[in-house]
């Protein structure tokens, strides 16, 4: 494979990843406003109204496992997970790279093991449902097959980028804090808004 048949595929799979990342993040702002609206309407309807909606409380803690998993993925590309990276930072940028792949690659099997248990607690309670809801808990457990799968992809990607791509020695880390974050979400935006159409 020529080098840029090379280039375009990693622009085509990075370009994907934000597609993926942007579904994420809508996914989640559905789910966490519709619990709000759930949680608080229900309090609303009991102290106002002697009422309430009876799906609430089921619906909202499915919501909330799905929310609390999809976040962990979203984190992980994000790199926004709490590490100890001490150690890592003072390394090399080549014993960087082989530290990254090699806890990348205790993750993977991680993920491995929620894929597999969760296949195995979802099959157990497919005839079992919510007494309101009335679905089965399959949907609460098929969200550790769904979390597996997706925080496997994105720390595969995580291990690609970083022994594939251009980084400087402080770029190579599995963990980002909040100042640098906002710093690259900055850059990020600057570069949208240069790249943008000239008037």
């Amino acid at each position: 494979m020529d080098p840029g048949t090379r280039t375009l595929h990693s622009y085509m799979f990075i370009r994907l990843t934000r597609a993926v990342t942007r579904a994420l993040e809508l996914t989640i702002v559905a789910c966490l406003s519709l619990m709000a609206l759930l949680v608080f309407g229900n309090v609303v309807l009991r102290y106002g109204f002697d009422s309430g909606i009876a799906v609430s409380e089921e619906l909202a803690r499915l919501l909330f496992v799905w929310l609390v998993l999809l976040g962990a993925i979203l984190a992980s590309r994000q790199h926004a997970h709490i590490g100890f990276d001490t150690l890592v930072k003072s390394l090399p940028p080549k014993w960087k790279k082989a530290a990254i792949a090699f806890t990348g690659t205790l993750m993977l099997g991680a993920c491995v093991i929620f894929v597999i248990g969760g296949w195995q607690q979802t099959l157990i309670n497919l005839d079992n449902s919510y007494p309101v809801l009335g679905i089965s808990y399959a949907w609460l457990h098929g969200s550790a097959i769904v979390f597996g799968i997706g925080m496997g992809i994105s720390i595969a990607f995580n291990i690609w980028d970083a022994l594939t791509q251009p980084h400087t020695s402080e770029e190579l880390s599995m963990t980002l804090n909040l100042s640098e974050r906002i710093e690259a979400e900055i850059e990020h935006v600057v570069t949208h808004q240069n790249a943008g159409p000239k008037r």
